[in-house]
């Protein structure tokens, strides 16, 4: 995940890329829920950033981050859809869900956005909806639909780490297991 950017622009045809691989992520039951916003827009792209308190974030500080990235893709979810689809003949419905299944499949998309822009050559950074104050209002999404998160996408610049990702990650060993825990 990045959180700082050049101001070298994106190139559309590496956006409309990134978004085909988005829009063929695997969904339950074919409901295909998952629903996009590309911002490429730098005043949007502000709102955008102020809509999560980026200032708050600067002030800590870190570099401005979602007001540099040169596009954002929201991800969000229409539960209707997968509600609809799941209500057919051919499906059992929602109740027996450990999980609602229109998360799995944002993340789904969220994956195969941020493999996109890695095979661009691009960076990518993710911050999640709860992040934000007023979204739905500021890209006029419709109150039926469930904002998941803001991809933003650019060239990578360098940028200071968060005390958390300066000890690496976890050793395999204790991440994976086989045949049994």
């Amino acid at each position: 995940m990045v959180r700082s950017y050049t101001d070298q622009p994106v190139p559309p045809e590496s956006i409309e890329r990134i978004l085909d691989a988005a829009v063929r992520a695997p969904s339950a039951g074919f409901s295909q829920g998952q629903r996009f916003i590309v911002v490429t827009d730098s005043d949007m792209r502000g709102a955008i950033a102020e809509a999560a308190g980026e200032s708050d974030f600067v002030a800590r500080g870190f570099n401005r981050w979602l007001s540099r990235a040169p596009v954002h893709i929201v991800i969000c979810v229409d539960t209707q859809a997968y509600l609809g689809r799941y209500a057919e003949s051919d499906k059992s419905g929602t109740d027996s869900w450990d999980v609602p299944y229109w998360w799995i499949d944002a993340g789904a998309s969220l994956m195969a956005i941020l493999y996109g822009a890695v095979d661009e050559g691009l960076a990518a950074g993710f911050l999640g909806g709860h992040a934000f104050t007023g979204l739905h209002s500021l890209l006029c999404i419709p109150g039926r639909i469930d904002i998941v998160g803001v991809v933003t996408i650019g060239h990578s610049a360098p940028d200071q780490r968060p005390r958390s990702l300066q000890k690496g990650r976890l050793p395999r060993d204790e991440t994976v297991h086989h045949d049994h825990w």
